[in-house]
């Protein structure tokens, strides 16, 4: 098979849980994977210390870290709209989330944007890696919070609104990168506050 990433051809390694067990072939030769760098970043809340969202999220992991390597492919999924390279981390995303019993949330985009990009890179990561999820939560705010100042993030109206009733269970809510945080605690506290019991993250990448 040829690498998404590269284009050259290559031939995963044959191991014995792919031949007995169930296990997502890799799309991305060694050269190429082995790039991108696992993250071991502690990621902590101190921005909403004292806060409306102090206590919404309960724990957020990074898988991986932001690097040149994975620069670029941000650039070509969501921005040259390469949906088939949400294959390359199907198999990470699959071990991460796999057997978890929580509802996975995708953070979802405005319908604005999503019209511009023509697909969900989110939802497009979880389905490559065959992760069941459900759509809780609709965007109403069109802009960035990385563009805006701390005071501004905190201040700022709320994000999203629920699209149905939430039950009195765990939640993870599923992103592809963690910046600033604003977006994960928005969609937390709005999960918290209509009687989810706990909510954790996991992002892709630590930015």
């Amino acid at each position: 098979m040829n690498c998404l990433l590269c284009g050259t051809n290559f031939h995963p390694s044959p191991t014995w849980r792919r031949l007995f067990l169930y296990e997502k072939e890799t799309s991305t030769c060694n050269r190429c994977f082995n790039k991108f760098i696992i993250s071991d970043a502690e990621i902590h809340f101190d921005d909403f210390q004292n806060t409306l969202y102090e206590g919404a999220v309960d724990t957020v992991a990074a898988l991986y870290s932001y690097n040149e390597a994975m620069k670029s492919y941000l650039h070509q999924y969501k921005f040259l709209q390469d949906v088939a390279l949400a294959q390359v981390f199907s198999k990470t995303l699959h071990e991460a989330l796999e057997g978890k019993e929580s509802i996975i949330i995708p953070i979802p985009m405005h319908p604005e944007k999503l019209v511009q990009r023509t697909f969900a890179q989110v939802d497009e990561l979880l389905k490559s890696a065959g992760i069941p999820f459900q759509h809780l939560l609709t965007k109403t705010a069109k802009t960035e919070q990385g563009k805006k100042t701390r005071k501004e993030r905190l201040e700022a109206a709320p994000l999203f609104e629920l699209t149905t009733t939430i039950e009195e269970r765990d939640y993870i809510l599923f992103d592809d990168i963690y910046t600033t945080g604003a977006t994960i605690h928005h969609a937390a506290k709005l999960l918290k506050d209509s009687g989810a019991t706990r909510v954790e993250a996991i992002t892709l990448i630590k930015g």
